[in-house]
């Protein structure tokens, strides 16, 4: 491996193989090995031909000598293979499973492959939306979306695994899941099935450009979705998979792989070997990929908020995503997390592991009222999306026990709004420079408590309250109509809203555009994204506990004269009664440990709505802290604090810290 911590890829498409010579192929590996250090190729067997067997060996030869790993592939679209096939309205000519000459031809690839390697890995174009006769007769009275999750199932098991480890009993066989996992279930993608019989999976992360192609797929979610995956394989994640189509600006093809890899991919895959070779946007790869490697040596297991995204579900579809692009940490999930418990009994104060968010893809779950109000009431924070409440609201009417909030099946109009962070006691007053458009949730005044409003003129209505149930939090947040107005919020009122979701200590208070990737070792790092007409971005990081400065981890072994010097901070402040946050960060955890502090005495992660104002205004009581250690009484207390820096950023660049107590 050229790099410590991932093995650089690439991919070598079927027609491409056939046709290309030794000497250019050489000529090709020459440029690769010098701008980005090639530690392996998937070299494709079939993709609408079969590569032959004689520029296999080449391929196999050449790279041996260039020290290149090789693993086979596989690619499941075919022409016509009879007059027959023409009546079949086929997208991108993917397989109808339906049809028995396909499906022996599949058997065919599958064999001929595991002939010639020992892994190979199958593109994807794995699905179906097939739907001619033959797929109509045999669907009978199910649903596409039943029929095709069965399907795929058992092709992939009985066309693709069965018939390739007869060959090869050893061969590693890996399927890769693609970028638009909201539609998964209606093409026959199951990945809930699927990852107990293949033996790795890997993550499409392509985002391309944002609004130039018909996806729309906020740049974070070449982070989230490698999250995402890491969760349904734990370790059976084999990498991320990006290409150079539709970007722009070099920039926006680097930000796939640097998003890639602050995930810790095991390997790192740039589609496709001729569309790269000589490309311009592949030559800063090496040079990058060098800075991520040090930086990545440092970096302990990411975390982040969990989004409950269960199998074969749809809505809010990549709200994590737009989310994540304003600054919030995102960790999605398959399974809906249980409440942690730490020691002898003892609720843990972990809020990555007790906080979930849950938006309209979580409905797909029948049982989530009783696991929201389980979750709660045992001491957990659940954040609900406004999509989450509406329906909820008409199909599990139960989740009323939670909240006071209503859907009212209007619209508020909002360029007016009031928030408030834990460090203040009153609230403040913010415009933004254009209206954005929110559903209209009501909540029935302190029965629920708002955090964030918003509005025009004389009427605002809450975009983000809490009530308590149980030992826990439950917790509505209101998102725009269209999810991209997220960017448009102002940024006090996003610095708020971070606050309330943030489960590592850490948030930051900018507009939207930085994202931050947190890490359970004590680090963290901030990337900010290029936009047309972007600059450099000042904004402050805000740190829970005393926290003495923050050391920038090197991005090579020869300091940088400006970035080598570690960042002061602004100030330290005591939040007090304040303290609205949902995490207890871990020194203050590993202080209440050290020092025998009982949890009583600990202030509750919620705080009392209208004792903020009496509690700064009324005289100290005889069992008010004293600093930050005894009481007048000689009780213990650790009140908890927050601490500020300053950063500036320049848009393309990525910067990464370890937290120095």
């Amino acid at each position: 491996m050229f790099y410590k911590n991932f093995k650089t890829v690439t991919y070598c498409v079927a027609g491409w193989v056939n046709r290309v010579n030794e000497e250019q192929l050489r000529k090709d590996a020459d440029f690769f090995q010098k701008y980005v250090k090639l530690d392996k190729i998937y070299l494709e067997t079939y993709r609408d031909e079969f590569a032959s067997k004689e520029k296999i060996e080449m391929f196999k030869r050449v790279m041996k000598d260039y020290g290149i790993e090789v693993s086979g592939g596989i690619t499941t679209v075919t022409p016509n293979l009879n007059e027959t096939d023409k009546k079949r309205q086929r997208l991108f000519n993917t397989f109808c499973y339906c049809n028995e000459p396909m499906r022996a031809h599949l058997k065919e690839i599958s064999e001929y492959t595991a002939s010639l390697f020992d892994e190979f890995i199958i593109d994807d174009f794995f699905f179906t939306q097939c739907m001619c006769e033959d797929c109509i007769r045999e669907k009978g009275n199910k649903t596409w979306k039943e029929f095709r999750l069965a399907k795929m199932l058992e092709v992939s098991e009985n066309l693709i695994i069965k018939p390739a480890k007869k060959i090869n009993p050893n061969i590693n066989i890996i399927i890769k899941y693609p970028n638009w996992r909201e539609s998964f279930q209606e093409t026959g993608y199951n990945p809930g099935q699927q990852r107990e019989i293949f033996d790795s999976i890997y993550t499409g992360t392509e985002t391309r450009h944002g609004a130039q192609q018909d996806q729309h797929l906020p740049r974070y979610l070449s982070y989230s979705l490698m999250r995402y995956f890491e969760n349904v394989a734990p370790g059976r994640n084999g990498g991320g998979w990006f290409d150079p189509f539709d970007c722009d600006r070099i920039d926006t093809y680097l930000e796939q792989a640097y998003l890639t890899a602050f995930s810790k991919p095991k390997e790192i895959m740039m589609f496709c070997w001729p569309a790269l070779a000589g490309n311009k946007r592949a030559t800063p790869l090496g040079f990058m990929y060098d800075k991520l490697d040090a930086v990545l040596e440092r970096l302990g297991e990411p975390q982040g908020l969990k989004v409950y995204i269960p199998f074969d579900s749809q809505g809010d579809d990549h709200i994590e995503d737009f989310l994540g692009m304003a600054g919030i940490p995102m960790e999605p999930v398959c399974d809906f997390p249980e409440f942690g418990i730490s020691g002898a009994g003892v609720p843990s104060f972990n809020a990555f592991n007790n906080s979930v968010l849950v938006t309209a893809a979580s409905l797909a779950d029948s049982k989530i009222a009783d696991k929201l109000k389980r979750f709660v009431k045992a001491g957990g924070h659940a954040i609900a999306t406004s999509s989450f409440m509406i329906s909820a609201l008409e199909k599990y009417p139960e989740i009323t026990d939670l909240t006071s909030v209503r859907y009212t099946g209007r619209h508020l109009s909002a360029d007016e709004f009031q928030y408030k962070v834990s460090s203040q006691i009153w609230r403040n007053y913010i415009k933004s420079r254009e209206v954005i458009e929110f559903p209209l949730l009501e909540h029935r005044n302190n029965a629920s408590w708002s955090l964030v409003n918003a509005g025009h003129g004389e009427y605002h209505e809450s975009i983000l309250c809490y009530d308590t149930y149980g030992k826990g939090r439950f917790t509505v947040l209101t998102l725009p109509d269209m999810p991209s107005k997220i960017y448009n919020i102002p940024a006090p009122v996003l610095t708020a809203i971070r606050e309330e979701l943030e489960v590592s200590g850490i948030w930051i208070d900018c507009e939207s555009g930085v994202s931050l990737f947190t890490y359970d070792n004590k680090t963290f790092g901030l990337y900010c994204y290029t936009w047309d007409g972007c600059a450099p971005v000042d904004f402050n990081i805000h740190i829970r506990g005393e926290i003495k400065r923050l050391a920038r981890i090197p991005e090579s072994d020869t300091p940088n004269p400006w970035k080598s010097k570690p960042i002061e901070p602004l100030y330290t402040k005591s939040l007090g009664s304040h303290y609205t946050g949902s995490s207890i960060p871990t020194t203050l955890e590993a202080k209440t440990k050290e020092n025998d502090v009982s949890q009583e005495s600990i202030p509750d992660v919620v705080s009392e709505p209208e004792s903020d104002k009496d509690a700064a205004l009324a005289p100290d009581s005889a069992d008010t802290a004293i600093g930050n250690g005894e009481t007048a009484s000689g009780k213990k207390v650790i009140e908890p604090c927050e601490t500020v820096f300053a950063i500036r950023m320049t848009p393309g660049d990525f910067d990464f810290f370890e937290i120095v107590e």
